[in-house]
């Protein structure tokens, strides 16, 4: 096995996922269905694919936060051969709310999940 080029004594900063929820970079899908912290594939959304058309001032930006779940969730099923290979990127079109398509990017992260962003995001 080969030795690590940095070990954790090495690491001068770190910034978590927590901390960029807390800051307003990603969207923790949590906060719809607290059970999504345990199941499911996807637990973050960036905050800029989000702006483009799912925030609203109440609780009406649900149904378009669980359609994109479900159109990444296919996306990765497809790629990933019914999620029999998986990989730490996928990428695929999606419908937005306005109905003009959209590229994303789906990227594993730290947790082992993964985050749903728009590729310029990445």
């Amino acid at each position: 096995m080969q030795n690590p080029i940095f070990s954790e004594q090495d690491i001068v900063s770190q910034y978590t996922e927590k901390q960029a929820v807390e800051d307003g970079i990603l969207f923790d899908v949590a906060q719809i269905k607290p059970e999504w912290a345990i199941k499911g594939l996807f637990n973050y959304i960036t905050s800029n694919l989000l702006s483009k058309g799912y925030l609203q001032s109440d609780k009406s930006f649900v149904p378009n936060v669980i359609d994109l779940l479900n159109q990444a969730n296919h996306i990765v099923k497809t790629k990933s051969q019914n999620f029999k290979a998986f990989d730490h990127l996928f990428s695929g079109s999606i419908e937005l709310p306005s109905g003009q398509k959209q590229k994303i990017f789906i990227q594993q992260n730290a947790t082992g999940k993964f985050t749903i962003m728009l590729p310029e995001d990445y």
